[in-house]
């Protein structure tokens, strides 16, 4: 049986060499990756503008922002508020809002109930009057929403007409249109045309390119409309405002144009803090400088 007795020993071979081929893949195999460190986590709880404080937020424990702060310039403090609520998608559904009397006195002055349906969001205001003891008026504001929930239109493109008393006709409305998740463009129109007066015409559309680094308040941002409002307004005049506060990133450059058809293209730099590329502040061209304040959570 001298041809078995060889099959054998060269089997009995062949089984060596592949598990010592098997042992020396296992010595190469490469260990498992540590895990990333915790992130930090930084929430602005102040905005200013030009060195005067403009918009102040409260966080609860959940990271959602829950309360926005206005400035009072006269009294020089945080005075009137709005208390946010979200549904489980994080989406806004109420907003609540409060006046401060000498600082002294808070009362209730407005509740808004919100109803996010295709393309449009509902918002059903009650007006309250004696510090919130009694109810003043309702209303119903209609604010646009693209597929994606986000916010395209306060006020209407339709021509509205007066006919009763006074005569006339007004076209107002705020429009954002977007590249992806950035605020592209923006246009602030209002026209006011009534008979016996002069006629208003204010236009403003502003164009935006952006970087890519991440907006510490977009979040916050991208699921609250009535917020957006609040922290984009340009306290000086209504039909302007920074869109680009709305956005995903920080934004690059900003070109403005009016109805007379001037045109101004705006640089932006910024200035960011040692430890993180978040600004501390962003310059606008020459004369608009927007700084932040911000909590920093550490990761564990």
């Amino acid at each position: 049986m001298p041809y078995r007795s060889t099959y054998v020993l060269y089997l009995f071979a062949a089984i060596l060499l592949l598990t010592h081929s098997c042992q020396c893949k296992k010595e190469h195999v490469d260990p498992p990756q540590p895990p990333a460190p915790p992130q930090d986590t930084w929430l602005v709880t102040s905005i200013s503008l030009n060195g005067i404080p403009k918009d102040s937020f409260v966080y609860n424990d959940q990271q959602q922002l829950v309360q926005h702060w206005d400035y009072n310039t006269s009294y020089r403090q945080w005075q009137n508020y709005v208390v946010f609520g979200y549904n489980a998608d994080g989406y806004v559904k109420m907003a609540r809002y409060y006046n401060e009397n000498d600082n002294t006195t808070k009362s209730l002055s407005q509740q808004d109930s919100l109803a996010w349906t295709s393309g449009k969001l509902w918002v059903y205001t009650t007006r309250y009057r004696d510090l919130g003891a009694g109810i003043s008026g309702y209303d119903t504001t209609l604010l646009l929403v693209n597929t994606n929930r986000q916010f395209t239109l306060s006020g209407s493109k339709d021509t509205f007409i007066f006919n009763q008393g006074i005569y006339g006709d007004m076209v107002r409305f705020k429009e954002y249109t977007y590249l992806q998740q950035d605020v592209r463009q923006f246009t602030g129109h209002n026209y006011v045309n009534v008979i016996g007066a002069p006629t208003i015409l204010e236009e403003y559309r502003y164009t935006m390119t952006y970087g890519s680094q991440v907006n510490a308040l977009y979040r916050f941002l991208v699921k609250n409309p009535l917020l957006i409002q609040l922290v984009t307004a340009d306290l000086q005049n209504t039909w302007k405002g920074f869109p680009y506060l709305a956005s995903e990133h920080y934004v690059n450059s900003v070109r403005y144009e009016d109805a007379a058809g001037t045109q101004t293209t705006l640089p932006v730099t910024y200035t960011p803090f040692d430890t993180s590329a978040y600004p501390k502040e962003q310059l606008i061209g020459q004369n608009t400088s927007i700084s932040y304040r911000y909590q920093i959570i550490r990761g564990k």
